[in-house]
């Protein structure tokens, strides 16, 4: 080996140092992640809150507010149909899931294409919103005294609903808050009478079940001798009041005659004399009945000895007889109806009681 200390020898030594810098900067380029041509090397950084999230609304009503949620927050209010689209932005790869937080009143909204993960602006969430129904509410109560056979209600003039039980009733048709109701009996049992009461009003926002059904004896035809409440003078010195004779044939048919109880003071008073011959009226065959709580309606045909036919409504409150001509259609159609025009004509005296 060669003495570096020797004169003319020490040029033999340098060439050793000229490799030191590429050595270091072989070293400075690892600690800096360089890499090879394989692609071994590191990953440039993801972008942040690159891509926003949004969609459309569509069916919103007219001054309603539905409020979404992306990943279960970034709360946004939407009071309009069409686009929306959520303030806060998500890192590439990010997932997102829009959801529902709070419901438009009356509304339900429900969304579709509303998960994934967002590699781009995402625009294609859906929100379709809907109508709810009308909030409906039911009309029943109790039905008490029903003794064999059965007793038809109906609501506001139809929903007929048949009862043969004493209990609880409902009928089938729900009706909107603020909608009205009107119950009454349609058909009475074989051998009672059913009076209702509670049965009319307005439905708030909750079911009716306070409507009272009371079966008891039953109100049966009129027979006999009929009187009118109005006396008038007839001859000097006697006084008279129109009189209905009437005779049953069986539960559901009359015959009737018509004449007058005679009087000799000016008031009617007593039970007067009946004149005759009595002139025949014809038949009434009843088809239907129904009641209020004070009182009792019959509808039928009434066939005149002439052949003549009409509707009539035969109608029963308290002592009084009311006999009212009717129409086809009836201008009577209820006994609520019934019992509005008779407690008008009730003081006119025209009506009729027992003789």
């Amino acid at each position: 080996m060669t003495n570096p200390s020797t004169p003319g020898r020490a040029r033999y030594a340098r060439p050793a140092f000229r490799w030191a810098p590429v050595a270091v900067a072989a070293v400075l380029l690892a600690g800096c992640g360089g890499g090879d041509g394989d692609g071994n090397g590191t990953t440039p950084p993801p972008s942040v809150g690159a891509f926003t999230i949004g969609g459309t609304v569509a069916g919103l009503g007219s001054g309603k507010t539905l409020t979404l949620q992306n990943n279960a927050g970034d709360d946004l209010a939407v009071t309009a149909n069409g686009t929306f689209v959520f303030v806060t932005r998500l890192d590439s790869g990010v997932a997102y899931a829009v959801t529902v937080k709070t419901q438009p009143a009356g509304q339900r909204c429900a969304v579709t294409q509303g998960s994934g993960r967002a590699t781009a602006n995402v625009v294609d969430v859906q929100v379709r919103c809907e109508n709810l129904p009308a909030a409906t509410y039911t009309i029943g109560g109790s039905v008490a005294g029903l003794a064999g056979g059965s007793v038809v209600l109906q609501n506001n003039g139809g929903d007929d609903l048949a009862l043969a039980s004493n209990g609880g009733f409902t009928f089938a048709t729900p009706l909107a808050g603020g909608a009205a109701y009107a119950v009454s009996v349609r058909t009475q049992p074989a051998g009672q009478a059913c009076t209702v009461r509670n049965g009319t009003g307005t439905v708030s926002a909750a079911n009716v079940g306070s409507v009272e059904v009371s079966c008891g004896t039953v109100v049966t035809l009129p027979v006999g001798d009929w009187k009118q409440e109005f006396c008038s003078q007839v001859r000097p010195g006697q006084w008279g009041r129109s009189l209905w004779r009437i005779t049953r044939q069986s539960d559901t048919r009359v015959t009737a005659q018509i004449g007058a109880a005679i009087y000799s003071d000016a008031s009617c008073s007593g039970a007067g004399v009946v004149a005759g011959p009595l002139s025949d009226v014809g038949t009434v065959v009843f088809d239907r009945n129904a009641s209020t709580a004070t009182l009792t309606a019959f509808w039928g045909l009434w066939t005149q000895p002439s052949g003549l036919s009409s509707r009539a409504v035969w109608a029963r409150t308290g002592s009084r007889l009311c006999i009212l001509s009717d129409q086809t259609p009836t201008v009577f159609p209820t006994a609520a109806s019934v019992e509005s025009y008779t407690n008008t004509i009730i003081p006119t005296r025209i009506c009729y009681t027992q003789n």
